[in-house]
């Protein structure tokens, strides 16, 4: 049994083949990255805007604590 050798043209036939996809395959892998790029900008931003609220929240929270326990100890003072 005798193995053909593939030849010169053969094989950078076959490499050339090869190179065209891993250019398709990198123009679909940027496609992606930037799709993932967009997706994670759009969640960091949804994320900071939470944080304003709860911040914003704590704040008035902590507001209302403050504004009960000044009030509750004007209170206390006058009656005395």
């Amino acid at each position: 049994m005798t193995t053909q050798t593939p030849t010169t043209e053969e094989r950078l036939s076959r490499l050339e083949g090869a190179y065209e996809q891993v250019n398709e395959r990198l123009g679909d892998l940027r496609t992606d990255v930037s799709s993932l790029r967009s997706e994670m900008n759009e969640r960091l931003n949804d994320l900071a805007r939470r944080q304003d609220n709860f911040r914003n929240t704590m704040l008035l929270l902590v507001g209302g604590v403050w504004a009960t326990m000044i009030g509750g100890f004007i209170a206390i003072f006058t009656r005395l």
